[in-house]
């Protein structure tokens, strides 16, 4: 029986062996369990610096494995490879650095196999403009931030070059002639020059460092024009350069060179005028100021100007008409001109107007020299010599004591008897011992002045432009000067010379003040705009009197006006400027002059911690006239730029004073009245 089964054993065995022989290169299934093939990555290195933005990496996988490539960061897979053991996936990959998953996927399993890995991509910077670039020798573009740049080139010197984290870097030319120089730009990984990336190509860069000749007026020439219609203004100059015309130190109309010619319009208000231009070529270099051409428009006969006065009730009033200058729409030049590429828009703020200072056409990084026209509508010092410029001030004077002071400090003064232990009701002007500021003044200044100045700056519109950056250097110096020698100093001293002591505090509700005023200025487009820049005032810790404290905020009234009256002068006696030192001091002229004048305004108002309240309780006389001088220079300095809003300004001198004498007569007339009658006549108990 033993020999009978291994033979039939053996005889069942044969078909098994011949099958096995019949298929030899048949490969075995692989049984349930066997290991698979790892996946891996053979390149690149990790953290590998690409040029492009163009990447392959490659590794191994399994024969029966899916490989996917997928970025860290999501979405749908680089690339998807099934077939054979090895692996290739090319790809664009954004710049910086970059994590890359590969995941091997089997079939019924749900766990994949994972590998990773990091680089780097840091494809070749952009250069602005088309080649030849124009410019005076500084060069720019955009790249990745944090990353180095390397000029080569004719000329090019070593290029200090980071990109900001904007995106944006410049670099100047180490070239001392005018010419043209062929430069390309590379990028090196977090500036290091041993780890390169991708460089740009060739383009030619012409450099310009020759100002332009000052622009030729063919019209107007000196003498005599008549009163109304546009003043054309026309002349000749370089294809492709810009001329800027001024009035009297004002910027009125611009217009681009085409065929060497050029024309703008705008309208002029009677009186002596004088006519000047500056040509700004295409690479940016200015001309300076051309000689003035003196002009004389006629004068109309202008309209008596009464005295303001407190309105009927039930009466309206119109307020005049200012004379405005408003630049007339130049036509579009012909194809065949050849005329500069006018600049790109820049996106502003919903119902704002756009930025002082338009757009200018250049980098932004590219500047710092470049004027902003921050405080061009201040009219000049011989501009208001003719005219009624003055009288017009004195009637706004007038205005400002009668429709604003007055009826606030009744309403307010009603508002005190009304709430008698409310905030109304305090002297803010005096500080007992226990009350001593924490805050010493040095200390209070610095943390003041920085939000005043961004608000000063908002006032008159910003871009993202460097030269905002020096405007806003520009009004934080003229606001330390105020707020420094207008209230610290002045009042330090006035306060011992009068035998008192007097502390510096901040007074939070001028920096609302500055607020409002802010928003009324950019949202109205008001120039130039009106800023409240003193934010500190005194509290007199020793007991003084009424006499002595009236002294000092007089004083300290007299140097505010005398500080923004001699920056005027200064102002007008500089003119148009061009370059980084003249701008900045133009514009540090112009913000303490509009500083100055309108905090005096403010600071004479009979009411709360206003110094004009203490010149009031001393002597009414005494703050009749100051407050008349202020306001009177406000309306010429301020309210009589061309473009100011007067009537707007009336209008809302108007409400408020309706609004203030309507709140006086409530509390003082009609709610006694009211109770009164309601004690003569009680009301009969009810019964229950």
């Amino acid at each position: 029986m033993l020999s009978a089964a291994i033979a039939f054993a053996l005889l069942g065995a044969t078909p098994t062996i011949a099958a096995a022989a019949a298929e030899p290169d048949a490969p075995a299934a692989a049984a349930p369990g066997d290991p698979t093939a790892p996946l891996a990555i053979t390149s690149p290195a990790s953290d590998t610096l690409f040029p492009t933005a163009s990447v392959t990496i490659s590794g191994t996988k399994d024969v029966t494995g899916r490989v996917e490539v997928q970025s860290l960061a999501g979405g749908d897979p680089y690339c998807s490879i099934t077939a054979g053991t090895t692996w290739t996936c090319s790809f664009a990959a954004p710049t910086g650095r970059n994590t890359v998953t590969v995941f091997q996927r089997f079939e019924g399993e749900s766990t994949p196999d994972e590998a990773r890995i990091t680089i780097r991509v840091l494809p070749a910077p952009t250069i602005t403009g088309k080649s030849p670039i124009v410019t005076t020798g500084v060069i720019s573009g955009t790249g990745f931030p944090g990353s180095g740049i390397v000029l080569s080139g004719s000329a090019v010197g070593d290029c200090p070059g980071i990109v900001q984290p904007s995106g944006y870097w410049s670099c100047p030319l180490a070239v001392s002639a005018s010419g043209d120089y062929p430069i390309s730009a590379r990028q090196t990984w977090a500036n290091n020059d041993s780890e390169p990336g991708g460089a740009s190509g060739t383009v030619i860069v012409r450099v310009d460092k020759d100002p332009p000749a000052y622009p030729v007026f063919t019209q107007p020439t000196a003498g005599e024009y008549p009163v109304g219609g546009a003043m054309v203004f026309s002349g000749t100059g370089e294809s492709g350069a810009r001329v800027d015309v001024f009035v009297d130190g004002t910027l009125v109309c611009s217009s681009s060179v085409g065929g060497g010619r050029w024309s703008c319009a705008a309208q002029l208000g009677g009186g002596s005028h004088n006519v000047q231009g500056i040509q700004w070529d295409a690479a940016g270099n200015p001309s300076g100021a051309s000689p003035g051409i003196p002009i004389s428009v006629a004068v109309a006969a202008p309209p008596v100007a009464p005295a303001p006065t407190a309105p009927k009730p039930g009466s309206t009033v119109t307020p005049p008409s200012p004379i405005t200058t408003t630049p007339v729409p130049v036509p579009e030049p012909s194809p065949s001109q050849n005329t500069a590429e006018a600049p790109i828009s820049v996106p502003t703020f919903p119902f704002f107007p756009p930025p002082v200072g338009g757009i200018s056409g250049l980098d932004p990084l590219d500047t710092w020299a470049t004027p902003t026209e921050y405080g061009a509508a201040i009219p000049t010092v011989e501009s208001t010599g003719t005219g009624n410029a003055w009288l017009w001030g004195l009637a706004l004077g007038v205005g400002f004591i009668l429709l604003v002071a007055m009826p606030l400090r009744l309403a307010l003064g009603a508002l005190r008897s009304r709430f008698p232990r409310h905030y109304f009701a305090r002297d803010h002007s005096r500080l007992t011992a226990s009350e001593l500021p924490q805050l010493r003044p040095r200390l209070t200044l610095v943390g003041a002045i920085g939000a005043a100045a961004v608000l000063a700056a908002l006032a008159g519109g910003i871009q993202g432009e460097v030269r905002y950056l020096r405007l806003a250097i520009a009004i934080t110096i003229a606001l330390l000067v105020l707020n420094g020698v207008a209230v610290a100093i002045t009042t330090t001293l006035a306060s011992r010379a009068v035998g008192g002591e007097s502390r510096i505090r901040l007074v939070p509700g001028f920096l609302a003040i500055a607020a409002i005023t802010a928003l009324i200025s950019r949202g109205g487009g008001i120039q130039p705009p009106v800023i409240v820049g003193v934010v500190v005032a005194a509290s007199f810790v020793t007991g003084l009197g009424a006499r002595p404290r009236g002294l000092v905020a007089t004083t300290q009234l007299l140097v505010t006006m005398i500080l923004g009256v001699g920056a005027w002068l200064a102002h007008s006696a500089l003119g148009p400027v061009a370059g980084l030192l003249p701008s900045l001091a133009s514009e540090t002229l112009a913000s303490l002059c509009i500083a100055a004048i309108g905090s005096a305004v403010i600071m004479t108002l009979p009411v709360s911690r206003m110094p004009g309240r203490l010149i009031f309780e001393w002597s009414p006389v005494a703050w009749v006239a100051v407050a008349l001088v202020a306001a009177t220079l406000a309306g010429v300095v301020i309210a009589g730029g061309a473009t100011f809003p007067v009537q707007w300004l009336i209008g809302l001198a108007l409400a408020s004073s309706a609004v203030c004498l309507a709140l006086w007569a409530w509390i003082r007339l009609i709610e006694p009245s009211f109770g009164s009658r309601v004690a003569v006549h009680p009301q009969p108990a009810r019964s229950h």
